[in-house]
């Protein structure tokens, strides 16, 4: 019997929207892994809900078609019946946690499965090592990284050894090490006979231990597209005084030491990518940076002006930053009112946002509600809301989060006009094609210490 068996599936998410799903079909057997490749918005987390039995138990709207998963018939089994037998990991491992702590939140998982109470913690604690998280018990699970949630969300996912594993997203926040370890941990499931199915951009880190990879297109499932690998930034290191400098910075992240005595200087025109394994202070530095965080010691100046003590609406516009979920921070009704909310706010020229909206390609979004997009297109239009400001300096947390790779391409192009026009942009990235794309310094974080030096 097949592990996933679907035939002409077909699903929207109310009666006058068109259909996320136009009549996909497929089969996944046990033991293989097969990768679902797509642009943002083109039915692969749409696919993996249904799938999972949240669509349209949960989410509402309408659908069609037969599919079975895990021997289970999709049209008369409960999302709780289902989730007996599949493990699914959401695109956002922020929305996934269930208890403050990692270890108790992996045996939630494990007691709603019904292990014994007596195996629930050991096994809690071996699915963790698994992922080699070990280390993350006793922290609270909202001082962890992106990185280190999502960790957490992939123990518990596959805890209870289900029969069928979906994905989406799964190393999009993950450390190249990790990221890798976790690959072939998939690998040595599959090969015990689990059925993996995978939504994931990140073609280079998954593609060489996946069966097949499949497209999706507006809802369809085809052939997937090629797309040619980012070309490395070819202009020269900007040059010139310092437009942002950092100082001996350090500061904490609740009781724990993130920075300590970080130095760095950043010229108008110049891009550094952030880069570290997770949990190693890299978003805490860019909120540090955005007045989001105290500092403990040390200087940040903008422009030769002191920056330390400003509060964060002290330094907006002249510093926008883009958190790793913005979609928990779009707040109107529709992209076109998200975009233009901060010039409007501040009776700035609305020029910027235009620009930015047509250099990210949301056009056709514009009369979108911002929480019907998908990740990937939520993170675009959160970084053309910040472009809207028109800042000096722009902040961005794992800016390719969701993207698909031509618009991963057209963020590069965005990203260095916006340094052309004399701004400057700082970058916390594990996708090293990006940072040597775009960026003409590198900033490592290793134990707190920050290195800064030109791109290798």
């Amino acid at each position: 019997m097949s592990a996933i068996a679907i035939e002409q599936l077909r699903y929207r998410y109310d009666a006058t929207s068109p259909w996320a799903l136009a009549g996909a079909s497929l089969t996944v057997e046990p033991g293989e892994i097969v990768l679902l490749q797509g642009a943002s918005g083109s039915g692969k987390s749409t696919l993996l809900r249904v799938l999972a039995g949240l669509a349209p138990a949960f989410h509402g709207g309408e659908a069609g078609g037969t599919g079975s998963i895990g021997g289970r018939d999709l049209r008369t089994s409960s999302p709780a019946e289902l989730a007996q037998h599949v493990g699914f990991l959401f695109q956002d491992p922020e929305t996934q946690a269930v208890m403050a702590e990692p270890v108790r939140d992996v045996a939630f998982s494990l007691q709603c499965h019904g292990l014994p109470a007596d195996d629930i913690l050991p096994a809690a604690r071996a699915a963790l090592a698994r992922i080699q998280s070990e280390h993350l018990a006793g922290r609270r699970i909202d001082q962890l990284s992106s990185g280190e949630r999502q960790r957490v969300a992939l123990a518990a996912v596959l805890a209870p050894e289900p029969a069928v594993l979906l994905l989406d997203e799964p190393t999009a926040q993950l450390d190249d090490d990790t990221a890798c370890e976790l690959v072939g941990e998939l690998r040595r499931l599959a090969d015990a006979g689990l059925a993996i199915l995978i939504a994931e951009h990140r073609h280079d880190r998954v593609g060489h231990l996946t069966d097949r990879v499949l497209g999706m297109h507006n809802g369809a499932l085809c052939e997937p597209a090629t797309h040619p690998a980012l070309p490395p930034l070819a202009a020269a290191a900007a040059t010139g005084p310092a437009l942002l400098q950092l100082s001996g910075v350090s500061a904490t992240r609740g009781e724990r030491a993130v920075l300590d005595g970080a130095t760095a200087a950043l010229p108008a025109g110049g891009v550094a990518a952030l880069i570290g394994r997770n949990g190693g202070g890299k978003s805490t530095l860019l909120r540090t940076l955005a007045g989001l965080e105290p500092v403990a010691a040390g200087r940040i100046e903008i422009d030769g002006r002191d920056v330390t003590a400003l509060a964060t609406e002290q330094r907006v516009p002249t510093v926008a930053f883009v958190p790793q979920d913005p979609g928990r921070h779009l707040i109107c009704e529709t992209v076109r009112d998200e975009v233009l909310l901060g010039p409007t706010l501040l009776g700035r020229d609305h020029g910027p946002a235009h620009r930015a909206i047509v250099e990210l390609d949301l056009e056709l979004l514009l009369d979108r509600n911002p929480r019907d997009c998908s990740v990937g297109e939520r993170e675009r239009i959160a970084i053309a809301a910040a472009l809207a400001l028109d800042p000096r300096v722009l902040l961005l947390d794992e800016p390719t989060r969701g993207m698909d790779p031509a618009h991963r391409a057209a963020l590069v192009t965005t990203i260095r006009a916006h340094a052309a026009r004399g701004g400057c942009a700082v970058l916390a990235t594990h996708d090293l094609e990006l940072a040597r794309a775009c960026a003409d310094q590198r900033w490592e974080l290793d134990a707190g210490a920050l290195t800064a030096r030109g791109i290798a």
